[in-house]
């Protein structure tokens, strides 16, 4: 009786244990399927979430800057008004018209941004102009309203030779400043959709806009300097000026350009997660990883314009006055570090984003030669380009767009590590040079069959890279090769220039075996075109005082 009650408490037990144990294994398994599950999908959402909150903190900077940019041009027009307006008065006091006054008109009217007309007022009517004599005069008809200042200001002008073009004129003394009213939202983007505006912040009066704008949205500005907010259709951003009571601006950036962000992240999640967690989790770190990759801070600092231009002189070593400067981009990232050219330039030729860096050096060279180097004759500017640069279509019209608006000598700068197909780009070069633009063979001696492409390609300069000027009058093995480099370059009529001289010995070396040109610490350092003048003032050969 023992034995059989001890057989059945033994075999409940033995089945108890078999229960408990697989209701522990199905535990354990809906346990691992609803972390596998969870390992699939919360990532999804998490990423979505964080993409979103991404892409909407982009999107909000993004449409900040517009209304900045806005803002800013805004208030340059009304400078440029006031200047305009101020130096006719100050020159030609209580004047009638004139041909000497005219042509002064004219010649502040080109210097001018946004001012398109300067003319002479007879109370409404302008009887002469930057443009010419008017007969009869033109009637600019009564002022909306005359500042404090005894400024009489036309905020809706429609000025009879271009009457449909929205301007906006401000006149005192009897002289009188017109500019294109819409110039101040004339901003060029890839985005399609973008709105731009400019209103009077304390009437909501909008005064020049691209599109429909909600003056709901003008409102919410209240006392704020700047916000920003999203709407059912756009992200929107509305600020004041700091200098001018009367300008404000709203930018609206389209709310499908955040969706197709967020989706492009999400839907390239969803298909991963399904298979498995785990891979899914790997994945993840992984796009992660290459969110915050030097390849996306390069194409976002494209977006936020974070590149700039600075320029190192180059000089004629015979006399040590400066002929020109060579371009030299900077990155500046969003936390004030500056990154140099040699980490991300290798990273952005890798990643096909090369071009569109150049693209942005040649429009900031442009503007830099219009506002500071065109005051120097006859100065040369160079620009490196790569091999992409070398091939692209698009490329090489903006370099013959841009050596058209030096007022001197525009030169490319070509390594010969890029050169590996000697007559591919033997046609390219010859094109360049057909479009007047001079051609540097950059870090000669360094590359490869450097000697095969000084005889097979034609170039207008040489230019002696800095481990061979280093190693001037010393005993280091590579010596004595920058007096060969210097001779083949005689032998084939190429003008040289060496760059990172440091030493005024190595200078006197150079210049005593007739190169031409050098450029190098011991000269200057790389500075921006603002600056240029002041720091190498005196020393710009053929300055104009």
């Amino acid at each position: 009786m023992r034995y059989a009650e001890a057989l059945k408490l033994q075999t409940r037990y033995f089945y108890a244990s078999k229960i408990e144990y697989y209701m522990t294994r199905i535990k354990t398994l809906q346990l691992t399927i609803a972390l596998a599950v969870l390992s699939a999908i919360g990532p999804i959402l998490a990423a979505e979430y964080l993409a979103y909150q991404q892409g909407l903190r982009i999107e909000t900077e993004h449409v900040l800057r517009y209304v900045n940019d806005v803002i800013h041009r805004s208030d340059r027009t009304t400078y440029q008004i006031n200047e305009s307006k101020g130096q006719i008065q100050a020159e030609f006091p209580g004047q009638a018209c004139s041909e000497q006054m005219i042509a002064r008109m004219s010649t502040i009217a080109l210097e001018k941004e946004f001012v398109e007309v300067i003319g002479h007022m007879n109370g409404n009517l302008m009887d002469c102009s930057s443009l010419g004599w008017h007969s009869p005069p033109i009637d600019l008809g009564p002022p909306d309203q005359t500042t404090r200042v005894g400024n009489s200001l036309r905020a809706d002008l429609h000025f009879p030779l271009a009457p449909n073009v929205p301007m906006v004129s401000l006149d005192q003394d009897g002289f009188v400043a017109i500019a294109n009213r819409s110039l101040s939202i004339d901003l060029s983007d890839e985005e399609v959709g973008v709105r731009f505006a400019t209103f009077t912040p304390t009437t909501g009066e909008i005064r020049s806009s691209n599109g429909t704008i909600d003056p709901e949205w003008l409102t919410r500005l209240g006392q704020e300097k700047q916000i920003s907010f999203i709407t059912d259709s756009f992200i929107v951003g509305v600020g004041r000026s700091e200098d001018i009571l009367l300008t404000a601006a709203v930018a609206a950036v389209p709310l499908s350009t955040l969706h197709e962000r967020v989706n492009e992240f999400t839907w390239l999640m969803v298909p991963i997660g399904l298979f498995s967690g785990l891979i899914l989790a790997a994945l993840v770190a992984f796009l992660a990883r290459q969110h915050l990759s030097i390849g996306t801070e390069i194409k976002l600092a494209l977006r936020r314009k974070e590149f700039y231009a600075v320029y190192q002189p180059i000089v004629r070593l015979h006399d040590k006055k400066i002929i020109g400067a060579e371009a030299l981009l900077r990155w500046k990232r969003q936390d004030g570090t500056t990154t140099m050219p040699d980490v991300f330039i290798p990273e952005a030729e890798k990643l096909g984003l090369i071009t569109k860096i150049t693209h942005q050096l040649i429009e900031l060279i442009e503007k830099d030669v219009r506002r500071h180097f065109n005051d120097y004759p006859n100065f040369k500017i160079a620009i490196n380009i790569s091999a992409a640069d070398l091939e692209s279509e698009q490329t090489r019209p903006l370099i013959k767009k841009l050596a058209e608006k030096i007022n001197g000598e525009c030169t490319v700068e070509i390594t010969e590590r890029v050169l590996l197909d000697a007559k591919h780009s033997a046609d390219r070069i010859e094109v360049l040079r057909k479009d007047k633009i001079s051609v540097a063979l950059d870090d000669f001696g360094t590359g490869y069959s450097s000697l095969s492409y000084l005889q097979t390609l034609q170039f207008d300069y040489l230019k002696i890279d800095k481990i061979f000027v280093d190693a001037i009058n010393t005993q280091a093995a590579t010596n004595h090769v920058v007096l060969h480099i210097i001779e083949m370059a005689k032998t084939l009529g190429l003008a040289i220039q060496a760059e990172g001289v440091e030493t005024e010995e190595q200078a006197r070396f150079l210049a005593e075996r007739n190169v031409e040109y050098a450029q190098g610490w011991l000269f200057g350092k790389p500075v921006q075109a603002s600056d240029f003048s002041v720091v190498f003032v005196g020393a710009i050969a053929n300055y104009k005082e």
